[in-house]
């Protein structure tokens, strides 16, 4: 019964952070004009993003303080979600990621975390030959892995 709430406690962390930033500001890649969205980032260097897909900026967002950014980066394109998941098991770890669980039925849910980090990642299945790529990232305080080897 633990190991079915891990996930929904992840992500209460995640919460808990973001609310508890005082300096947090909110910048969305929609709102923003040409110049500010140049500024916010549409995907990071260590979350490898597969070929094919574009960003939806009207569904992505940043949250960006001087010392953290947390969000959600919102793909679309062609892709088997089987094979798409498979990419980031493979990628991932090559940028210090460690999956930490894997759930794939109708739709995909990666949960990977590094030192300091979270990102859960969901592969979601159109009704066309798409699929939908949400990526939630952002500080993690828990100290839930043992330190690698």
């Amino acid at each position: 019964m633990a190991n079915k709430r891990w996930p929904m406690l992840l992500c209460l962390a995640l919460v808990i952070v973001l609310i508890s930033c005082s300096d947090l500001s909110f910048r969305t890649l929609r709102e923003s004009g040409p110049a500010a969205q140049q500024s916010v980032p549409a995907r990071f260097e260590d979350i490898p993003i597969p070929p094919g897909l574009i960003l939806n900026q009207r569904e992505s967002f940043v949250y960006e303080t001087t010392t953290t950014r947390t969000g959600l980066l919102v793909y679309e394109g062609k892709g088997e979600m089987e094979q798409l998941a498979l990419f980031f098991k493979g990628q991932m770890p090559k940028y210090q990621w460690r999956l930490l669980s894997n759930f794939e039925i109708h739709n995909a849910m990666l949960t990977f975390v590094k030192e300091g980090w979270i990102s859960i990642i969901y592969i979601i299945p159109k009704d066309t030959e798409e699929n939908k790529i949400e990526i939630r990232f952002g500080p993690i305080e828990a100290k839930i892995l043992p330190a690698s080897k």
